[in-house]
């Protein structure tokens, strides 16, 4: 490598090319935060869900055994 400056012809190159890779960067990152977030959602939800409808199903058999 050189250290001689680019020519505008690289510089360009260089700037389209960035410009191209930049948003699918930006893509990407989304969809795996994305993803990250729905993983993290489904367990709290399905954690939650668990703790509720344990106890309450429980409830309801020991009530219809009883009758």
């Amino acid at each position: 490598m050189s250290d001689d400056p680019l020519s505008p012809k690289q510089q360009g190159q260089i700037a389209t090319l960035a410009g191209f890779i930049a948003p699918l960067i930006g893509i990407l990152l989304m969809v795996i935060l994305a993803l990250v977030v729905d993983v993290v959602v489904g367990i709290i939800v399905g954690a939650v869900a668990v703790i509720v409808l344990v106890p309450l199903t429980q409830r309801i058999l020991k009530r219809r055994a009883g009758s």
